[in-house]
């Protein structure tokens, strides 16, 4: 006798089964929106340098080597007088600069702090990129899960389907049912099939799409799932999760540093009314050689130093309306994260509720599925013998497939409303 039994689908472990470990550390690794972060990540933190602050001097060097051909006429005081036609000049100089800020105003500090923030800002945002990347995968990775579940429900209605037309057939040949009875057994049975085969290919193009998501390019194949629906994060706290979203959030800590930055760049333009005073220090060395003129051949080398103290009085105004645009793009930064806030309270109070009410309601869809299973087992005792007819029996089987699938959407509902709940408090890898 065939049995309609829910049975997750779980495989041994080999090189062609799909973990959610292993689909977290394929897609930490292989993950094109991850990668790319990674590298707005790299670049913040090269910038966040003394030397981009303005803090180091800077050194030059330059050389010169530079000849004329000339054709002159000179007539001196004395009343001498020379004429040369293609005299040759050559000039060879070369030399090394240093220019030091040595105060601006602390612009330069303020800078500093102001780089520092931004990769910080960086690293949030690829921990935000991160945590929103597995949580896709996740969800692709239990959505697929469900879908897998579905084709070993089908598989099993199709077993009772064609042990329906077993049964049919033994009566039709005995004569104890009519042609028809046997007809629309096998109707069913080819309508559960052609249902079998649809579901296949929704798990191959979810399937598809999970593997994008993880990022894998080349040597795709054919895997199954590992999982467990009903395994649910019990140190998930639903009653303190959102004052933990709120100070572990990647995007609210990333709004908050947003403001920070912000702040920054207003004490940073702030620094520049204030004067600023510059060190030069330089060497020059020239050879000049020449076959007219005054002079045959010059030398001079040598070093100049000194300082530069610069005060802005008047720019049109443009300073000021610089520091008003950045008081005002803080005052936005501080607007963003509170909207950021209140977003992150009410997305985490729905997915608390969402969570409650999906387990909630596998609890009492598993009770309807085993009432719906006892029953198909009855009604295809009763076939058997002779004391139901088809119409019972389907409807029985039909009863109990939509229980099952109630049963496994609920719990693939709570599934991915605790992903969620992961994400927004920043958890996510420490699942």
């Amino acid at each position: 006798m065939i049995k309609l039994l829910f049975i997750f689908t779980l495989f041994q472990t080999n090189d062609s089964t799909l973990t959610e470990d292993k689909a977290i550390e394929l897609a930490l690794s292989n993950n094109f929106d991850i990668r790319l972060e990674a590298y707005n990540l790299e670049i913040a933190k090269n910038n966040n340098t003394a030397g981009n602050a303005g803090m180091l001097p800077t050194i030059g060097l330059n050389g010169n080597s530079r000849q004329s051909i000339q054709n002159t006429e000179q007539q001196f005081i004395s009343g001498e007088g020379q004429t040369r036609d293609g005299a040759k000049t050559t000039i060879y100089s070369a030399g090394a600069s240093l220019d030091w800020t040595l105060f601006d105003g602390f612009r330069m500090f303020a800078t500093k702090e102001r780089l520092e923030e931004i990769s910080q800002l960086n690293e949030m945002v690829f921990k935000s990129q991160v945590q929103d990347a597995i949580a896709d995968v996740l969800k692709a990775f239990y959505n697929t899960a469900l879908e897998q579940e579905r084709l070993a429900l089908l598989e099993s209605t199709l077993k009772l389907s064609e042990e329906r037309v077993s049964i049919s057939k033994e009566k039709y040949e005995i004569g104890k049912a009519s042609k028809l009875e046997y007809l629309q057994a096998q109707v069913d049975y080819n309508s559960d099939q052609s249902a079998l085969i649809r579901q296949q290919e929704v798990i191959a193009y979810l399937k598809l799409q999970l593997i994008q998501l993880i990022g894998i390019q080349d040597g795709y194949e054919e895997f199954d799932l590992v999982y467990d629906l009903t395994d649910f994060d019990t140190a998930l706290d639903l009653e303190n999760l959102e004052s933990e979203a709120v100070q572990q959030n990647p995007f609210l800590l990333q709004l908050r540093s947003q403001q920070e930055v912000s702040l920054l760049t207003i004490k940073e333009n702030e620094r520049d009314r204030l004067p600023s005073l510059d060190f030069n220090l330089g060497y020059n060395y020239s050879n000049l050689s020449a076959e007219a003129g005054f002079l045959q051949s010059n030398i001079s080398s040598g070093i100049t130093y000194g300082l530069t103290a610069t005060m802005t009085l008047f720019d049109g105004m443009n300073k000021t309306r610089t520091i008003q645009n950045a008081r005002i793009m803080s005052e936005q930064s501080l607007t963003a994260y509170q909207q950021g806030e209140a977003q992150l309270r009410t997305a985490v109070r729905s997915g608390v509720l969402v969570l409650r009410n999906a387990k909630m309601l596998a609890e009492l869809e598993q009770k309807n599925f085993d009432v719906a299973k006892e029953n198909v087992t009855i009604a295809l005792e009763r076939y058997r013998v002779g004391k139901s007819n088809p119409l019972e029996i389907r409807e029985a089987q039909n009863n109990a497939v939509d229980a099952q699938i109630r049963y496994i959407e609920s719990l693939n509902m709570a599934k991915i409303a605790e992903i969620e709940l992961l994400r927004l408090t920043g958890k996510m890898l420490e699942k």
